[in-house]
């Protein structure tokens, strides 16, 4: 079961353009929402879960917000580095979120859009 989990928790690396290609977006709405429901104010900083290709990155990004983001797979952090190389507070680590040696309260909000349930 492990061994399957596992590869299911890959299946989007394999094909990084396609996903990005025609992954439905997000509505601009949400991140209003979530912006003002978490307070986060506008210098705040912002970890990302599995940010993908930087899908639901971009629209924090294009708000001003320093974001770092953690990528499983190598070719969603490829394609998520070049769909945010506009934005050069954006930084995109491609680790595994569990090998990753986090900081405490070096964030004002986490997100993770559609992937935190691949997560131990």
């Amino acid at each position: 079961m492990a061994d399957e989990r596992s590869q299911l928790r890959s299946t989007f690396n394999q094909v990084a353009l396609l996903y990005d290609q025609v992954r439905p977006g997000y509505p601009e709405a949400l991140f209003d929402n979530v912006v003002s429901l978490s307070k986060i104010t506008p210098d705040g900083k912002i970890l990302e879960i599995g940010c993908g290709t930087g899908q639901a990155t971009v629209p924090f990004a294009r708000r001003g917000y320093r974001i770092l983001c953690i990528e499983l797979g190598e070719n969603l952090a490829t394609v998520a580095q070049k769909n945010l190389a506009a934005y050069p507070q954006v930084e995109v680590r491609n680790i595994a979120f569990e090998d990753w040696a986090g900081q405490e309260n070096a964030f004002d909000l986490v997100i993770s859009a559609t992937a935190f349930h691949w997560l131990d």
